[in-house]
């Protein structure tokens, strides 16, 4: 791939100048909101952390634009292989959850409608870079892509959250096939990450 490891010095900005200031910044705004550093709240936190700071966090070296914009800018990208790869370290199990006769699962004081295919099925959910993904059998059957954009508010403003929310199926049509739904909003490329499939 031609990539090559240089070594710099500690805390020294002049040759690792953009990575620590990505540290300074973690510190601030996610490590030390945590009187103590353990490994479950911080994995569990974190994937809505690192969307917040790729997808919303402004930042002033591009013109107070979020840092995927200046990724989407470029058009070499690395191979699937590598992707999928990293997608599996972003990855947390939320829960598992027996899915209601009428096919949905309380989430966020709201009703979240998975589909009735699932219906008194236990599903796997599993918090992705994407969204909140619903797993059965290992495989991905439905996605929230607009997950965290609730997931994000705290408690208070849950008021703002719609009072139905919806999955979409994995292959990209609504969970809810035989009634209108509000679609999720897509927030992230593809369904389900290609590790899930």
């Amino acid at each position: 791939m031609g990539i090559r490891l240089i070594h710099s010095s500690v805390n020294h900005p002049q040759t690792n100048g953009k990575l620590e200031r990505a540290f300074r910044n973690d510190m601030k705004d996610f490590y030390r909101r945590y009187d103590e550093w353990l490994l479950k709240p911080l994995r569990n936190e974190l994937p809505a952390y690192v969307y917040y700071r790729n997808y919303s966090r402004r930042h002033r070296a591009l013109g107070g634009k979020p840092s995927i914009t200046r990724l989407n800018e470029h058009d070499r990208f690395a191979p699937q292989e590598l992707l999928d790869r990293l997608e599996s370290f972003a990855r947390c199990e939320v829960k598992r959850k027996v899915v209601a006769r009428y096919g949905y699962i309380p989430m966020f004081g709201r009703i979240a409608y998975v589909g009735r295919a699932w219906q008194e099925r236990e599903l796997m959910f599993v918090e992705t870079l994407e969204g909140l993904e619903a797993h059965a059998e290992g495989l991905c059957v439905a996605i929230m892509r607009d997950y965290w954009k609730s997931r994000k508010l705290p408690t208070w403003e849950w008021r703002t959250i719609p009072p139905r929310l919806y999955f979409r199926r994995a292959d990209g049509d609504p969970a809810q096939s035989t009634t209108k739904t509000t679609p999720s909003v897509a927030l992230m490329p593809p369904a389900c990450s290609p590790s899930a499939r």
